[in-house]
């Protein structure tokens, strides 16, 4: 007795067979999403790693800008201090203009409006100077006319003519003093004048005044009562 199969088998297998490829197709599409999902990934991790590259380089260059404005900032204030530092030459130049000015004025004034500059004299200059001041011929007097006066108007006499005398300080021991004038020659150098009576003299510190003095012919000077050994002296010119 034969066994008999019914359709049921025949429609089974062909569904079988078409859960099988489905599988095989769901499996090949895995595959691909895996395969096109690792590539993302990949691409995804190169474009981080661009990124990261990008921001490090964004982060240098503003670094960059930072110590450039900083620079730029040293640099305005450099800038502003050499400004000011130009501003105050200006106003120093200026001020020695002005100084400059004053001293040319000053400088017309005694070459022109008082009509003269003073200069040293030759010997020969002063000798006739002296010959022709009436100075030596006062009378001294203690109180009213004494060195110091004969020793004054000698130096403005001279100055009057444009000559430059100087005014000297004679010190000696016991407190007392003497003055005299000196011509500082431009032949024969420093000359030291007793204005009392023209006469010259060998001034020396540690000497006698009477005993410095050059007596003109036929004249004399006692040594005097009093120490007058010349401790110091000075010129003022």
């Amino acid at each position: 007795m034969s066994e008999r199969r019914g359709p049921g088998f025949r429609i089974l297998l062909p569904a079988v067979v078409l859960s099988a490829i489905v599988i095989v197709v769901l499996a090949a599409g895995l595959l691909v999403l895996r395969q096109d999902l690792n590539d993302t990934r990949h691409v995804l991790a190169h474009t981080r790693g661009q990124f990261l590259q990008v921001e490090a380089d964004l982060n240098a260059t503003r670094a960059d800008l930072t110590s450039i404005d900083r620079d730029l900032q040293e640099t305005r204030e450099a800038l502003a201090l050499t400004e000011a530092t130009l501003s105050g030459t200006h106003a120093t130049v200026d001020s020695l203009r002005s100084a400059l000015a004053a001293l040319e004025v000053n400088y017309d004034r005694l070459t022109i409006g008082y009509g003269y500059v003073l200069s040293d004299p030759t010997y020969e200059m002063m000798a006739a100077f002296l010959e022709n001041d009436p100075t030596s011929d006062r009378e001294y007097h203690i109180e009213d006319y004494n060195c110091t006066d004969f020793s004054a108007d000698v130096k403005a006499s001279a100055a009057m003519l444009g000559m430059r005398c100087a005014y000297v300080n004679i010190y000696f021991p016991n407190g007392s003093g003497h003055a005299i004038v000196a011509f500082d020659t431009t032949d024969r150098g420093l000359v030291f004048i007793e204005p009392q009576t023209n006469e010259e003299v060998n001034l020396r510190a540690g000497r006698s005044y009477n005993a410095s003095i050059i007596p003109r012919p036929g004249y004399y000077y006692p040594e005097p009562d009093y120490d007058d050994t010349v401790v110091r002296f000075s010129v003022i010119w």
